[in-house]
């Protein structure tokens, strides 16, 4: 594992240096209560009720800014502080009235003089419409109000013909981009929904591997650079699409991502360590069944360093100046996967405690898929027994 773990030219002297210092002096475990959680929790409340300025360029997804601050509060066991039924009444406000044009819009609806117009300027969006969805699970709804049958008109308009998805369909698929995020966003659906029948599953799984590069990672279509957060979109989608059984180049794939850590996690080859990539690489060994092979003390030092915390929250790097709801956000969830918070179901970026309290009938795999456990797999690390 210690060989694994030597590519990198901008992280491999301060990954050497961590391990080093941890050979010759022990260094000790990282505790939870080093960490300033109330702080954070505050951050993430604070931003529920009003978004900085700059924040204003992302306005377009203020659903998926929700989800960062619901889903950390939830890890840090802080969700009964807010109102959850106006939240939840919050979000299906986002909710698309079109039968044929269903799911959740990322920011307000606009009025428009034609159902033309209208049509065409408010689109559903894939990734709010995730978003919307685990949510409304981890604040206790039944999605009862959910148009599931609009929903599945619009995944069959954002599915394309090479598998993958675009993110929102007004007057035609080119409307937008496409790619292995919405990939996921789509299975996630699928997954929590059982939508399965609205989709192409065998192209999906097609797209999918296309889009595996030679060291057994994923990048953001055919062709592409491998990158973390990619290689997680694509594990977890073939997780809940039932297939991952039959991914080719697991073993290669596991050792890119062990290769990704070093005292924290980088994305790609020769980047610099970011906090995000504890979460988008940590999980995507724990679905290959090979969570253990995190080393959670680690990863949990790299974290601590870059806490902000005077105010709360978390920024990308220990030199950065300010944080961020994305990087705030997936830190602490890195630090569930590092054994010291709540434990996270990794398939959908939620919480187990959420997770298992969700209504009887959800999260189905599609009628081909079956689920795959490794042949064998080192132990997970410990978890934390605080509440």
């Amino acid at each position: 594992l210690e060989t694994a773990r030597t590519t990198g030219a901008h992280t491999q002297g301060q990954g050497a240096r961590a391990r080093g210092s941890m050979a010759a002096g022990g260094d000790p475990a990282v505790s939870i209560d080093e960490f300033v959680l109330e702080r954070h929790g505050n951050y993430f409340k604070k931003h529920v009720h009003a978004l900085p300025h700059h924040y204003k360029t992302m306005d377009t997804n203020r659903l998926t800014l929700l989800y960062f601050c619901i889903s950390g509060l939830d890890i840090l066991g802080m969700l009964d502080d807010i109102d959850k039924d106006t939240i939840i009444e919050f979000i299906y406000f986002y909710m698309s009235p079109l039968p044929e044009h269903g799911g959740f819009y990322g920011y307000p609806r606009v009025e428009f003089d034609s159902a033309e117009l209208d049509r065409s300027n408010n689109q559903p969006h894939i990734a709010n419409t995730y978003v919307a969805l685990v949510m409304l699970i981890m604040l206790g709804d039944d999605l009862k109000r959910v148009n599931r049958e609009a929903v599945a008109c619009s995944l069959r308009k954002w599915q394309l013909p090479d598998g993958s998805f675009c993110c929102v369909h007004g007057i035609s698929s080119l409307d937008s981009e496409s790619d292995i995020r919405f990939v996921y966003c789509a299975a996630c659906i699928c997954y929590t929904l059982d939508l399965w029948h609205a989709v192409d599953v065998d192209r999906m799984r097609d797209f999918l591997v296309a889009s595996q590069s030679y060291d057994g990672a994923f990048g953001m279509g055919p062709t592409c650079e491998s990158h973390g957060g990619c290689t997680y979109c694509a594990v977890a989608a073939l997780s809940m699409m039932g297939r991952l059984h039959d991914l080719p180049g697991k073993e290669q794939l596991i050792d890119w991502c062990i290769k990704r850590q070093h005292f924290g996690f980088q994305g790609r080859i020769e980047k610099p360590m970011d906090s995000c990539y504890s979460f988008w690489v940590g999980a995507s060994l724990d679905l290959l069944g090979v969570g253990g092979f995190l080393d959670g003390n680690s990863c949990a030092r790299f974290l601590q360093g870059c806490e902000f915390r005077q105010v709360g929250g978390f920024m990308k790097f220990p030199d950065s100046q300010v944080p961020d709801l994305l990087h705030s956000y997936f830190s602490v969830a890195g630090l569930s996967l590092c054994g010291l918070l709540p434990e996270m179901h990794a398939r959908l970026n939620m919480t187990r405690r959420a997770f298992d309290a969700a209504p009887a009938g959800l999260f189905k795999l599609p009628p081909s898929g079956r689920e795959w456990s490794p042949p064998c797999a080192p132990p997970p690390p410990p978890r934390c027994t605080a509440t």
